[in-house]
C-alpha cells in the first residue's frame, strides 16, 4: 500500500517561508538579533569611538569599516553632544581615526586620542580614561559597528561608564553582515574563558 506523501498546511508553509525570509536577511541586516537598540543620544562628557581592523586598504587609505565609524562619531559630536571626541584602537587605528577625524573638519583641541588597544576591553578601559580621567560618573557615547555595541556597551560599564551607543551605517552587503555576525559569536565564546569585564576594569 503506497503512503500519502505528507502535505504541509498554509500556516506550517508561511511559518517556513517567514523563517527562511529572515536567515537570508530579508526582514533586516543578518545578525541584526545582536544589535542594541537605544534612543536617540543625549548630552555626555566625550564621545568615543573604537578603531577596528584593519585600519588601511592593500592600497594604504582609510579601510571603510574605520571611516564609517569615524563619519559617525563626528556626525554625533557635531550635534553638541558631548565636548570631545575620543578615538581608541591601536596605534595604526588611532593614527588612521584622528586623520579622518581632522579631514572631517574636527578642532585638534576637541580630539584625544589612544592607541594602546590590543581588544575590545582595552577599548574600555582606555576610552573611558581618555574621555573623563578619574571624574565618575562618566558619561560617553559609544560608536562603533551595529554587531559590535552590545558587547562594547558591556565592557564600557565594566570600565566605569554611563554608557549611550551610536552605530556606524551597515553596508548592504551580505558578506559583510555574515563575517561580523560570526566574529561576534566567536568572541562570546571566547569571553566565557576570559574575564572581559575585569580587563576593561583594568583588573
Amino acid at each position: 500500500m503506497t503512503r500519502p506523501c505528507y502535505q504541509p498546511s498554509v500556516l506550517e508553509r508561511r511559518t517556513a517561508g517567514l523563517w527562511a525570509l529572515l536567515l537570508l536577511g530579508c526582514g533586516g541586516p543578518l545578525g541584526s538579533e545582536l544589535f542594541v537598540h537605544g534612543a536617540p543620544p543625549s548630552r555626555a562628557d566625550a564621545v568615543v569611538v573604537l578603531g577596528n581592523r584593519p585600519a588601511r586598504t592593500a592600497g594604504g587609505d582609510a579601510a571603510p569599516e574605520i571611516t564609517r565609524r569615524v563619519a559617525r562619531g563626528v556626525e554625533v559630536f557635531e550635534g553638541g553632544h558631548a565636548p570631545r571626541l575620543v578615538l581608541v584602537g591601536s596605534a595604526e587605528e588611532a593614527e588612521v581615526m584622528e586623520d579622518l577625524a581632522l579631514a572631517l573638519g574636527v578642532h585638534p583641541e576637541a580630539l584625544r586620542t589612544d592607541g594602546r588597544s590590543r581588544h575590545t576591553a582595552d577599548n574600555a578601559r582606555y576610552g573611558v580614561a581618555a574621555a573623563c580621567g578619574a571624574r565618575r560618573p562618566c558619561r560617553v557615547i559609544v560608536v562603533s559597528s551595529a554587531y559590535h555595541l552590545r558587547r562594547a556597551r558591556h565592557l564600557f560599564e565594566c570600565a566605569g561608564a554611563e554608557v549611550q551607543v551610536a552605530a556606524a551605517a551597515i553596508p548592504d552587503d551580505a558578506g559583510y553582515q555574515v563575517s561580523f555576525t560570526a566574529y561576534e559569536y566567536a568572541v562570546r565564546l571566547v569571553n566565557i574563558f576570559r574575564d572581559a569585564c575585569a580587563l576593561a576594569a583594568g583588573e
